[in-house]
């Protein structure tokens, strides 16, 4: 029992170090710049996702946005 409770604590620990952060590259930034300019950061609701059918590319798209701004400055 106590070694499926170790196994049951190491590994979500194991794969949460196994994600790996890259830094953006400039076209990224440059992307991320121009959809700020046009259309702005906010990133919109989607009725999908309220229902309980996960997140849509464009809501992902914004929030990647969001992360490569905050870390450009």
């Amino acid at each position: 029992m106590t070694k499926m409770r170790l196994i049951a604590v190491l590994t979500p620990a194991l794969l949460l170090g196994a994600c790996v952060t890259t830094r953006p590259t400039s076209a990224q930034v440059e992307s991320c710049r121009a959809m700020e300019g046009n259309m702005g950061l906010q990133t919109p609701h989607d009725h999908g996702e309220m229902k309980g059918q996960g997140r849509n590319p464009m809501n992902l798209s914004h929030d990647r946005c969001l992360q490569i701004l905050r870390s450009a400055q």
